[in-house]
């Protein structure tokens, strides 16, 4: 877990799990803002406690080596991790959009946390509250979280 002191302008993270790296723009007391490696990627504002436990410095992270046939191979640490499990229907029942969440209810009452990060960029902007979308839940460190968050037509509901 990366202690307070660590979190600074301009220090190189990576993600644990996906092992996208990340550099630090701006940190507050709430929250994290990452600009991603990546040019396809777009920057991430996490929670402060949830980029604690998700991200390392990167000079500390190494990748789990694979088992790869030997020259040409293509690394498959690039693909997108796409969620698995049952699609669930619900509304979306709050948007915070100035710090891009928001909460959805299913179908069945539940209430799931969805980041934008789990979305296309354009998904997010186009998503009101009440709209009938379809997501896949996951579970993470902080409990179940919305993912693949998708507007579907009403009358599909």
């Amino acid at each position: 877990m990366l202690s307070l002191e660590e979190i600074e302008q301009g220090i190189q993270v990576t993600h644990k799990n996906t092992g996208l790296r990340y550099s630090i723009v701006d940190s507050g007391d709430e929250e994290v803002l990452l600009s991603p490696e990546s040019a396809d990627l777009t920057d991430l504002v996490v929670p402060v406690m949830l980029f604690r436990d998700e991200f390392v410095l990167t000079d500390r992270y190494s990748a789990p080596r694979s088992r790869g046939r030997g020259r040409g191979t293509r690394s498959r640490r690039n693909a997108p991790v796409v969620p698995s499990g049952p699609k669930v229907k619900g509304r979306i029942k709050k948007l915070v959009r100035d710090r891009g969440f928001g909460f959805v209810r299913g179908d069945d009452g539940k209430e799931v946390f969805f980041h934008r990060s789990g979305l296309g960029a354009t998904d997010y902007d186009s998503l009101s509250e009440g709209d009938v979308v379809e997501y896949v839940v996951q579970e993470g460190p902080r409990g179940a979280r919305a993912e693949n968050v998708r507007a579907v037509a009403a009358d599909a509901s």
